[in-house]
């Protein structure tokens, strides 16, 4: 349900931030909830509160037995993902949920929005022999801006707290990995988002991220720019100001995202190819992506699985499986949507595949495809968009989400929207077997396929 007073935390000028705002002398130092209490196995885990989520990171490579104690009262509780099945028992204010495996699942009581629980749980990674920098269990540092160099490998230990972003530029053979927290919120004011990236690799070989959570960062989130060979894996990423993008693949080649709980506040996982802070050598080409197994919730305002805006080089031969989306929050603007492309530039977009997919409670729409001019738009002539194919996408619970498929014209330039392919999209367990079932409108497209049969065949003009 869309919350007009609270859901955004938006200032829209800035000051600029240049240096950290504040050190953390400590771990306790960082709030917990007053709400949730939680142990596994026996052993209480810290559970920490901010104004949109309270989280705790569960780490253990046994099976799960979680006692999660909720102090306050509700008559409604939901666990997302659905699709995973958790059942808990309920008993007086505690519930138990037993997982044979780790799982990253949400606890949400009466609809709540900005009070819900992440219960994010990961088997516990060792330190690495190759490590060069380590940062300790029960300690916090205070980085500023944490720079690597080729060949090294960063270790969070369960734990730790590294207060502050990490950068990467040129390198080749680096690692992230660790039960740890990364938190960015020293780098932006408490109600803004600033200029800076959180964790950003550009122009990077070989590049692994694993296991630790980020949060509260200033801006973008996790950002391989014209980078190759990336595996971004089993990440708790989390953000609570505007331009909290998730996962910003920009001009990146051979990828892997898999794993991940992702909330943001703007897209969750994005595609570009464009310049960032004015460089052009981050505008190139965009293939050979695989995203999958991951858990998704998008709050206002952005997408979840998001191609755009800004697509300036091809985009091509990616594949989105396998995921949930928990939640695509009222957006109240062009975008909002589950799953889109919007093209602003000239990037020809090409053979994008989506297959079994699952979303709840989309509040805006479920496909938005589109060739626009905007304000992030840099070139003018417009790239084409065609070859994409839905496969398996479930809306599962929440309202029936209307979808929108858009050419582009002028007087001088005409580009159509083609070839789009849609296969046993479902609402509610029930199969659309045409486009007024999928609630599709379309305008300036042609050659768009439900369940193998050609519609939609606008006439040129």
């Amino acid at each position: 349900m869309k919350d007009f007073e609270n859901d955004l935390i938006y200032y829209p000028n800035p000051d600029p931030v240049k240096e950290p705002r504040f050190i953390l002398n400590s771990v306790d130092e960082l709030e917990k909830s007053a709400k949730y209490s939680v142990t596994c196995n026996g052993t209480e885990r810290v559970v920490y509160h901010t104004d949109s989520f309270d989280y705790v990171v569960v780490v253990d490579n046994e099976a799960y037995d979680l006692e999660i104690s909720i102090h306050a009262s509700y008559e409604k509780l939901e666990i997302r993902p659905s699709s995973f099945g958790i059942v808990p028992s309920v008993k007086g204010e505690t519930i138990h949920i037993h997982l044979d495996e780790p799982r990253k699942f949400t606890v949400e009581t009466d609809g709540g929005l900005h009070d819900a629980l992440f219960v994010l749980c990961s088997h516990r990674i060792e330190k690495p022999a190759d490590t060069t920098i380590c940062f300790e269990k029960g300690k916090v540092y205070n980085v500023g801006v944490l720079t690597l160099k080729s060949n090294d490998t960063v270790y969070i230990e369960e734990g730790a707290v590294v207060s502050g972003c990490v950068y990467a530029d040129h390198c080749d053979n680096i690692s992230i990995v660790g039960n740890g927290i990364i938190n960015g919120a020293c780098w932006h004011l408490p109600d803004s988002n600033a200029h800076r990236f959180f964790i950003y690799a550009k122009w990077c070989n070989n590049v692994l991220l694993k296991g630790f959570t980020a949060v509260d960062g200033p801006s973008w989130h996790v950002v391989p720019a014209a980078c190759d060979h990336v595996v971004i894996d089993n990440m708790n990423i989390m953000s609570r100001i505007v331009t909290g993008d998730g996962i910003d693949i920009t001009s990146s080649q051979d990828v892997e995202v898999k794993n991940c709980f992702i909330r943001s506040t703007d897209d969750s996982i994005c595609i570009k190819s464009q310049r960032l802070f004015e460089d052009p050598s981050t505008v190139r080409d965009v293939t050979k992506v695989r995203v999958h197994n991951n858990v998704i919730w998008n709050a206002e305002p952005g997408n979840a699985i998001e191609l755009g805006y800004a697509l300036q080089s091809e985009i091509h031969d990616l594949v989105f499986e396998d995921c949930d989306i928990i939640h695509c929050q009222y957006e109240g603007n062009m975008g909002g949507a589950a799953i889109s492309i919007h093209q602003a530039d000239g990037g020809h977009v090409h053979d994008i595949h989506y297959k079994n997919i699952r979303v709840e409670q989309a509040e805006q729409k479920l496909f938005d495809i589109k060739v626009l001019l905007c304000k992030y738009t840099e070139q003018l002539a417009k790239g084409e968009i065609n070859d994409i194919y839905f496969d398996n996408i479930q809306v599962l619970n929440g309202d029936v989400p209307v979808s929108v498929i858009r050419g582009y014209q002028t007087p001088t330039e005409e580009v159509r929207v083609h070839d789009v392919h849609f296969d046993n999209i479902t609402f509610m367990g029930n199969k659309c077997e045409t486009w007024q079932d999928m609630r599709l409108v379309t305008e300036l497209a042609n050659d768009i396929y439900v369940n193998g049969v050609r519609t939609c065949r606008q006439m040129k003009f």
